[in-house]
Order: structure tokens, then sequence, then C-alpha cells
């Protein structure tokens, strides 16, 4: 049952965050031709999303790898979601032809994808000292 529930919250939250990850805002201009910069909002939300059902999931069923299996999902998702195939767009390439001609999508994206991997990494090692352990007898 943890199993489920751990692909489950993973699959949701892949799909919020693929979905809030391309919210973005401009710093000092438009464009990077300005000298702008890309505030990408939306991945970095995203990826609090994760961190956080992955942190509650895992200390909800005192079970170190459930935190594990909500990440993979999450990250699953979000590559099927970004390779999805049609007319809808969950994503954008992150080659140098899109972080010329789209930066802001582009940046926002590249966080998104391979920010999640090291959200999950970093919150299983904060998980990890959380964990309930039995009580030692003396």
């Amino acid at each position: 049952m943890p199993l489920l529930v751990a692909i489950l919250i993973g699959a949701g939250v892949g799909i919020l965050g693929t979905v809030l990850h391309l919210h973005f805002s401009w710093i000092g201009g438009t464009t990077t031709e300005e000298g702008a910069w890309v505030l990408p909002w939306g991945a970095v939300l995203a990826l609090l999303l994760v961190a956080s059902a992955q942190l509650w999931w895992t200390l909800r069923s005192s079970l170190a790898w459930t935190g594990g299996v909500v990440a993979i999902a999450a990250f699953t998702t979000a590559m099927v979601m970004g390779n999805w195939p049609g007319l809808d767009t969950f994503a954008v390439a992150a080659n140098d032809y899109t972080f010329a001609v789209v930066p802001g999508p582009a940046i926002a994206g590249t966080v998104w994808v391979w920010g999640i991997p090291a959200v999950a990494i970093i919150t299983m090692l904060l998980t990890q000292p959380l964990l309930r352990h039995p009580v030692a007898r003396d």
C-alpha cells in the first residue's frame, strides 16, 4: 500500500509541477539582450511541492524508501508530459536554440526537470534523522 500511495502522490505532484513550472518573471528588462535575468519562480515552487510531498509521505509512512518513490514518480511523470505527442507542449528542449530564442521557458524547464533529482536527494538526506525509531531499552 505505501508503494501505491507513493506512486500516486508522485504522479500528482509531477502533473502539478509540470503545469506550474513554466511561470517565470523577467528581472531588469524583457530580453536577455537587454541584460535581463529570468527568475523561474514557477519551477522553484514546483520543486518545493515535490520536496514537501516527499517529506510528508516519508514521515507519514515511516519508510525511508517511499520518499524516493515519490520523487521517481514525479520525475517520470514530468518526462512523460514533456515528451507527450501532439500539439500540447508541456516542456521546451534545453538546447542552444531554445536558450537563445525562448530563454524563459528553457531555463524554467531545465530547473524543473533536473531539480527533481537534486531535491529528492536533499530531502531524503534531511528526512533520515526525522524518521521514527523505536526507543532503545536500557
